[in-house]
């Protein structure tokens, strides 16, 4: 058997996880199933991730950085808030679109967390939170923090939502419909002209 080396194996395992976990749900994906389904020894998992929870941990992190959701304003120009917010949830629901099994595991990983480990689950919101904030901050340095805080979670809560809506039927053109009517709502409670940023 050839040689893998463990930064290799453990890509090998995160990927057979996200498989795993999309088609089985999180407690049904035993580190016995994600090692088969990479074709790894089991004990390699263990030397990799130490327990299955290290290993969800993993597939979330490697799933939420995958996500693409920096603001590109154009060249020379700043982009208001609710520009940012229009790329921001039309890139993810892009991504959500085009990789429904990573954003399925991503759901599973995150419903796993907070039965089990309420407060990992609070972190994975965390970070996306923090993310958004400061992104969305360099292009509304005025906006009251409340609102901000506000603005943020209500955008989470639409990608949230219509990746479970398009999971549920499939329905990728209604989905990104639907993201540009979430953008258009966001923006008339911001206040702000409807400009495509797409």
């Amino acid at each position: 058997m050839a040689y893998v080396s463990a930064d290799t194996r453990r890509e090998q395992l995160i990927e057979a996880a996200v498989r795993v976990i999309a088609r089985e749900g999180a407690d049904r994906a035993t580190t016995r199933k994600i090692a088969e389904e990479a074709k790894a020894p089991l004990a390699s998992l263990h030397y990799c991730f130490q327990n299955k929870e290290n290993l969800l941990l993993a597939v979330f992190t490697q799933l939420s950085e995958e996500m693409p959701l920096q603001v590109d304003p154009p060249e020379g120009e700043s982009v208001s808030l609710g520009q940012a917010l229009e790329q921001r949830l039309n890139r993810a629901m892009q991504w959500t679109v085009d990789n429904p099994v990573r954003v399925r595991a991503m759901i599973e990983v995150t419903l796993w967390a907070e039965r089990y480990d309420p407060e990992l689950s609070v972190t994975f919101y965390d970070g996306f939170f923090k993310s958004s904030e400061a992104v969305l901050r360099q292009a509304d340095a005025t906006l009251s923090e409340e609102k901000l805080h506000s603005v943020v979670r209500v955008g989470m809560a639409i990608v949230d939502g219509l990746s479970l809506q398009m999971l549920t039927n499939g329905d990728k053109e209604r989905a990104l419909r639907d993201t540009a009517t979430a953008c258009a709502m966001l923006k008339t409670f911001l206040n702000e002209p409807e400009r495509s940023t797409a």
